[in-house]
């Protein structure tokens, strides 16, 4: 299997694997990726659109259903009111904790469900690729 095919396999599995364990009512995908990245300082909506990969207007839409939900709060900035901040409610802190718990589970099962002498090599061959990967999206250029 080429190395383009194992990405998108794993990334076509981990998917199916999150929407299957990870309960939190009926949250979306795109929405359990958002609470996981918001840190508890906030983020700039630019920023956040960079992280998911996705355009401004997309993030704005999954920031306003959240917002709805009680989940964040927008705020501009005092100095430059045309910079949005995204910030954690309680509630939201609240689910992002619940969603690092059942990470941290399913983290758990994936880990025990390797053999003892795999499991040094997967976990710094995992931390390598994702080094790579945060390097690849850092690049301003396409691939």
């Amino acid at each position: 299997m080429q190395f383009g095919e194992l990405l998108s396999s794993l990334l076509i599995n981990l998917q199916a694997l999150i929407k299957r364990e990870v309960n939190l009512g009926r949250a979306s995908f795109p929405k359990i990726i958002a609470l996981l990245i918001i840190p508890p300082d906030g983020l700039e909506m630019s920023a956040l659109s960079k992280r998911m990969g996705i355009d401004n207007s997309t993030a704005t839409r999954l920031i306003s259903g959240m917002e709805g939900a009680g989940w964040v709060i927008r705020q501009s900035y005092s100095f430059d009111k045309r910079v949005t901040q995204v910030f954690l409610t309680k509630k939201g802190h609240s689910l992002q904790i619940d969603l690092e718990e059942q990470f941290t589970s399913i983290g758990k099962v994936v880990e025990e469900s390797l053999k003892p002498s795999d499991k040094v090599n997967i976990s710094d061959s995992l931390s390598s690729l994702n080094w790579v990967l945060l390097k690849l999206i850092a690049n301003k250029k396409h691939l």
